[in-house]
């Protein structure tokens, strides 16, 4: 019974222990996640803090990140901001405009600066006018000088001074210089003395009166001649007297003593010692000179103007046409912007022209005063006057007024023999022309990158292949540190030792440097054939990194030999000097940058291409050598082509350092701008002429917005060339990701 009744009970004793099963099941899993709940609960402050670091570490990057980009934007922004005048068109806007008292105007100075106004009235007194602060409106006269009218009077501007030329019936010429001080004008002599054999009537226009800094030209003219004297302002009574025919119009050009006659087509340059004629193609209306005296206009009858500039044609100073303005003018008065490209021509319909005077290119075109006798500039303000009224004009845009072909083709200008591509911001003189030509920059920036890159590239890849392929792994650690600590070097250290060190050895030992560089790669070449031979004697341990030791007194004995002969070369070929003959050449040039740039960026390709080479797969190689392949045939077919992307990008990574190096270049290549591929010849790069030049820039004037247009040409190179090195990497590794 009771067997029975236990086996009776048997399914439902095993549903009672399945089901307590399923209850230690459940409660199990529900201890189990309370005590992973507990745990978790336990770790879970230090991982909040790890969490809260993470994301605060992101913020901070991501911060740093948009800091960088937003900097970037600002810098772009600003370069874009200064240069972006130099695309705009300069225009004339009225400003003022004065009653003129009925007289003749001898001279118009800055009347905005409250300078005066010459006038002779018909009691033939001088008379001085202003225009005072409280009286904008008005000329109010200032002082009045008495004068004879029988005497002849020329007003003039000379180097921001004003000089009063007087001339009596008796033949006495006095010369003054006018100052003003306060309310008072005084009077400031400079020369007088007497001139013979003067005309008994000379009509008061028709005489004229040139300054320059060394002679005083004066031109009276005659019935059959003109009278010309030549009065020093160096030596007291020196004198040079000329007679010339009659011509229907004359300009007198004191800094050459020569005066030019035009005739009908016939043009006449005469100076004290000879003399010689051109014919033209029409007849001339009219000569004007541009300051300095090195250049004039010539106005043809047909409205045709012309440019015509001296140069130096074997000792004899000759004038020949340069340019032509694209648009006919009857031209009346000519005036330059001082220290500036900018010429205004007065028509003679009262059109005021603004034109380059460099090449002649026309900016503008207004329309003036009518029947305006003459004009004059200052800064950028411009006068316009006739019988009645004085206009002043507001030249806008005057320090941003630069075109396309002064900057990027040859220019033609004045006392040059040739067009030629010029960069001289600055002159001797405020007179002469700025000269804003990039070509020389840009073929200094690029001579030396390209060169640089020569000398870098062997060096730099044969050491990256050497030391990530070759050597042990022992011997690399030391190497690599080694190599590229020579990057924290600064670049003003490798200019200094260049210049003080390196270039008296180029200017001595030129063939031997040039033999050197050519017998290390044959040696090196020869080291490599006969390193295999002779490591197989040597136990493992010195079957490679060996030739190291061996290289270091190959090299120099390779150098002594080098020096030796080129030395003894040098003195056979050039026994009178180095290079005679050749003016450009200079000890300061694009070979000795080339070296002093090469080692300078050795290390910034170096340090990419080893990694490239490095990290190339073991895998690779092992197949190569499975394959029955050499240790060069893996080299160059496996691991240079997976490498391949990342050499280059260290290539073009050392092509940008080049370009944007500063210090080097400045304190090794002499820094003149020439345009010349000739790697002896002089050069200055777009950096060196931006640390040079941009502290001594008149700030928003055209020599600073082309300073920073320079600055923003090289961004835009660096950005173009990395942007390009990019894209070929991703093909190349896209290209050779199979590998």
């Amino acid at each position: 019974m009771l067997g029975s009744a236990s086996g009776a009970n048997q399914p439902r004793v095993k549903q009672l222990v399945i089901r307590s099963g399923g209850l230690y099941n459940v409660a199990s899993s529900v201890l189990t996640g309370c005590f992973v709940q507990a745990e978790f609960q336990t770790a879970s402050p230090g991982l909040g803090r790890r969490l809260t670091r993470d994301r605060l570490a992101a913020r901070i990057i991501t911060f740093g990140g948009l800091t960088v980009l937003v900097t970037l934007a600002m810098l772009i922004w600003h370069l874009l901001y200064v240069t972006a005048p130099l695309v705009l068109s300069p225009s004339l806007t009225p400003k003022a405009v004065w009653q003129l008292p009925a007289q003749e105007v001898l001279l118009l100075e800055d009347l905005q600066q409250e300078r005066a106004l010459i006038t002779r009235g018909n009691d033939c007194q001088l008379a001085f006018f202003q225009v005072q602060a409280e009286q904008g409106a008005e000329l109010s006269p200032l002082k009045q000088l008495p004068l004879d009218c029988h005497t002849k009077v020329k007003a003039l501007h000379y180097h921001g001074g004003r000089y009063l030329t007087t001339l009596t019936s008796e033949g006495m010429l006095r010369m003054e210089r006018l100052t003003r001080v306060g309310e008072q004008v005084l009077r400031e002599p400079q020369l007088s003395l007497y001139l013979p054999e003067l005309p008994e009537k000379i009509p008061a226009n028709t005489w004229q009166v040139a300054l320059s800094e060394d002679w005083l030209g004066i031109a009276v003219p005659g019935q059959t001649h003109w009278q010309l004297y030549w009065v020093s302002r160096l030596q007291a009574g020196q004198v040079i007297k000329q007679s010339l025919p009659a011509s229907e119009h004359l300009l007198l050009l004191p800094s050459l003593t020569l005066a030019v006659q035009a005739n009908a087509a016939q043009l006449t340059f005469s100076s004290p010692t000879q003399s010689n004629s051109l014919t033209l193609s029409a007849p001339v209306q009219k000569l004007l000179s541009f300051p300095g005296d090195k250049a004039f206009l010539l106005g043809f009858a047909d409205d045709r103007v012309e440019k015509w500039s001296g140069f130096n044609d074997a000792g004899q100073f000759r004038f020949r046409p340069i340019y032509a303005l694209a648009k006919p003018l009857e031209v009346q008065a000519l005036q330059m912007a001082q220290g500036k490209d900018l010429g205004v021509l007065l028509g003679k319909q009262g059109e005021l022209w603004l034109f380059l005077s460099s090449t002649g290119e026309v900016l503008a075109k207004h329309q003036g005063v009518a029947n305006s006798k003459g004009i004059w500039l200052v800064d950028a303000r411009l006068y316009n006057w006739n019988e009645h009224d004085v206009q002043q004009w507001r030249i806008d845009n005057i320090s941003s007024i630069v075109s396309f072909e002064s900057l990027w083709q040859k220019v033609w200008y004045e006392g040059y023999a040739q067009p030629d591509y010029v960069w001289q911001s600055s002159a001797a003189e405020d007179i002469s022309q700025a000269k804003y030509s990039l070509v020389p920059l840009v073929i200094g920036s690029l001579k030396a990158a390209l060169l640089a890159l020569i000398i870098a590239i062997p060096l730099a890849v044969g050491a990256a292949i050497y030391t990530a392929y070759f050597v042990p792994a022992r011997l690399r650690n030391w190497l690599k540190p080694g190599i590229e600590l020579l990057e924290a070097v600064p670049s003003v250290v490798i200019g200094f030792i260049a210049a003080i060190w390196l270039i008296p050895i180029v200017e001595d030992y030129l063939l031997g440097m040039l033999l050197f560089l050519v017998f290390l790669p044959i040696s090196l070449l020869l080291l490599a054939l006969v390193q295999k031979p002779l490591s197989r004697g040597m136990s493992l341990r010195w079957q490679s990194g060996w030739e190291l030791l061996l290289m270091i007194p190959l090299v120099l004995f390779l150098a002594w030999l080098a020096f030796v002969l080129g030395g003894v070369a040098q003195d056979w070929l050039w026994p009178q000097g180095w290079f005679p003959g050749q003016d450009n050449h200079s000890s300061k040039n694009a070979l000795v940058v080339a070296l002093a740039l090469g080692i300078a960026i050795v290390p910034s390709i170096y340090s990419l291409a080893e990694d490239a080479i490095y990290e190339v797969p073991g895998h690779l190689r092992q197949a190569s050598f499975a394959l029955g392949a050499t240790r060069a045939q893996t080299l160059r077919r496996v691991v240079l082509v997976a490498a391949y992307p990342g050499i280059f990008s260290s290539i073009i990574l050392g092509l940008s350092r080049a370009f944007g190096e500063t210090m080097i270049v400045l304190m090794v290549t002499g820094n003149t701008p020439v345009a010349d591929w000739d790697v002896f010849a002089g050069m200055r790069s777009l950096t060196a002429n931006i640390a040079i030049e941009l502290p001594e820039s008149e700030v928003n004037s055209i020599h600073y917005r082309v300073l920073f247009f320079t600055a923003l040409l090289l961004f835009v190179f660096t950005f173009i060339i990395n942007t390009l090195a990019e894209l070929v990497r991703g093909r190349l590794r896209k290209h050779y990701q199979s590998v």
